[in-house]
């Protein structure tokens, strides 16, 4: 720590959650290898003074500040399926040794949460427009397995889809699919636009 007052704050935290075993009069802490360092700024992210500085100590120093809750990383899964490709986990964990494989086709950059049905102009979907498909299918499927309880019923999270990247000339290209095996097969979903 750069900080002492920072640094007792810190400790102070995180000995609130300890449980000592017995009652303690003192502790100490010892610093054994101590060097000065000057210091003009108390931003979050590096500067001039920080140059050099890994992310994770940033995003330690930030998680300090604000509580590890407040500071999120994305972290991929080795899941084909758009919804449950990346979850959201505590920053100052380790990264992972192992990256999951990188797909053939194009991924979009930016997903919604839940996909949105597009309107239809005769049989092409339309999104601020009527919508140009410029490569697919992709087909994904899979998710059998993926079991969640909903309701107090067991509903599996089973995905049958064929992907498109399309041309919007309003809203750039974006990543849009049919439902195979639907009720509906004519029925187009949003799923998310690249940047």
């Amino acid at each position: 720590m750069r900080n002492l007052e920072h640094l007792c704050r810190l400790l102070a935290e995180n000995l609130a959650k300890v449980e000592l075993a017995a009652p303690a009069g003192d502790l100490e802490l010892e610093a054994l290898d101590v060097h000065p360092l000057e210091e003009t700024s108390a931003s979050f992210l590096p500067d001039a003074t920080r140059q050099g500085e890994s992310m994770t100590l940033v995003l330690e120093r930030v998680a300090a500040r604000l509580g590890p809750q407040k500071v999120l990383r994305p972290v991929l899964s080795e899941d084909h399926r758009m919804e449950w490709m990346q979850h959201w986990q505590s920053a100052p964990t380790p990264l992972p040794k192992k990256r999951p494989r990188r797909s053939r086709f194009p991924q979009p950059t930016f997903a919604l949460p839940q996909p949105l049905r597009l309107a239809m102009d005769g049989n092409r979907p339309m999104y601020q427009g009527t919508l140009q498909l410029l490569s697919g299918p992709h087909r994904v499927e899979g998710g059998w397995w993926h079991r969640v309880k909903v309701e107090e019923q067991q509903e599996t999270r089973n995905v049958v889809r064929d992907y498109y990247v399309a041309l919007s000339t309003h809203a750039g290209v974006l990543w849009v699919f049919q439902e195979r095996l639907a009720r509906d097969a004519t029925a187009w979903y949003l799923h998310g636009s690249f940047a």
